[in-house]
């Protein structure tokens, strides 16, 4: 099956380096990435907080990233993984946040 997907141009000039290097074709290394990933567990949605019955999370190499903990009280199920629309989610939530402390809704009369 033949798919079309839009990688950002920098990921994929390194994508398309790295697999030269390695003497493998570019679409050998998106096939393996996929067969990885169906092959994982699945990641939980950001509506639900406990795993499945019986499995354990495994842990990965963003598990002490503050910057996750933060972005996360921002992102939203559904969006799509842009880092435009990620910045802009951030941005409005923060400045949400930043409004109703300058403003808390007691202090008006």
């Amino acid at each position: 099956m033949k798919a079309t997907l839009d990688i950002p141009d920098e990921l994929y000039r390194r994508v398309k380096a790295r697999s030269a290097i390695e003497g493998r074709p570019v679409r050998a290394v998106a096939v393996e990435l996929f067969e990885h990933w169906v092959e994982s567990p699945p990641v939980l949605s950001q509506t639900s907080s406990l795993p499945p019955v019986g499995t354990e999370r495994q842990p990965t190499r963003f598990d002490n990233a503050a910057w996750l903990d933060i972005a996360q009280r921002y992102i939203k199920p559904g969006m799509r993984h842009d880092l435009g629309e990620i910045r802009e989610a951030i941005a409005t939530g923060w400045a949400t946040e930043v409004a109703a402390k300058l403003n808390p809704p007691d202090a008006n009369p």
